[in-house]
């Protein structure tokens, strides 16, 4: 029993933290972006409404989860409580919900606990745990790597959060060429087929 009462209490506790992420996101959208202070808002809003940050707390979370199961369910829980609070919020704020935006956003939602799944196995040693590991940083790689042209801020996130991942989940010197061998195959081919526009076009 105690078990599942600890079980409950981390699924609650990730729906929470979901919850603040969500209001904190929202939040940073209505503060004006004049002076300093208002630009690195502006800059923060700009992130929370890109994946690369949900990909990378979602990657966070699943990796150092108990089971891939319980990964999946606490990243689940994680968006749950993140979407709740983000568009309620805007609807309290606005009085406006737009529905398009979170249907999308909530098919997202329905489809992160498998994703979550594979994540939980980005840990482990062997081409598949690299292929696992690969796929979120590969993302996070294709949709940061114009920062070394064009240096926006927003893109140096998704690219330094794809480094951090890759420098905590391989297990060694082995697993790290194994991903990075996936990395560069998976960000090249969602860059070049634009798998993203067909997954989250238009948000």
């Amino acid at each position: 029993m105690s078990n599942i009462k600890e079980k409950a209490i981390r699924i609650i506790l990730f729906f929470i933290f979901g919850i603040f992420s969500g209001f904190l996101a929202k939040y940073v959208d209505t503060i004006p972006s004049n002076g300093a202070i208002g630009s690195l808002i502006n800059i923060i809003s700009n992130i929370s409404s890109r994946i690369g940050i949900w990909v990378f707390i979602a990657t966070i979370i699943a990796a150092w989860s108990r089971t891939p199961k319980a990964g999946a369910v606490h990243v689940f829980a994680f968006f749950v409580g993140m979407l709740l609070a983000y568009y309620i919020y805007s609807m309290k704020i606005f009085n406006f919900f737009p529905l398009y935006y979170f249907i999308r956003w909530g098919l997202i939602a329905l489809v992160s606990p498998l994703a979550a799944y594979a994540f939980w196995f980005s840990r482990g040693s062997g081409w598949f745990a690299a292929l696992c590991t690969a796929l979120p940083i590969g993302l996070l790689v294709s949709e940061g790597y114009n920062f070394l042209y064009t240096f926006s801020p927003v893109s140096g996130f998704d690219l330094i959060a794809a480094i951090i991942l890759f420098c905590i989940l391989p297990k060694n010197k082995y697993q790290y060429l194994k991903v990075l061998i996936f990395t560069i195959l998976i960000s090249v081919l969602i860059s070049k087929f634009d798998v993203l526009s067909y997954i989250i076009g238009g948000l």
